[in-house]
């Protein structure tokens, strides 16, 4: 049995309060998936452009 369908059958057996719960931490799940999804594009987008001769800025340079 897959855990899909260990899933379905556990929420078939919860009273309709319980799966509100269930809804809410699958929505969180997919939600923190699609967030570490861009944080992982994002470093690798920045890494792409980013080189060894870039300028490093000191909070210094910030100030002007």
């Amino acid at each position: 049995m897959t855990t899909k369908e260990i899933v379905v059958e556990l929420i078939e057996r919860l009273p309709e309060d319980l799966l509100r719960e269930v809804q809410h931490f699958a929505e969180y799940l997919d939600t923190k998936s699609q967030h570490e999804e861009w944080s992982k594009a994002s470093l690798e987008y920045l890494a792409e452009r980013y080189t060894a001769d870039e300028v490093e800025y000191t909070p210094d340079d910030l100030k002007r």
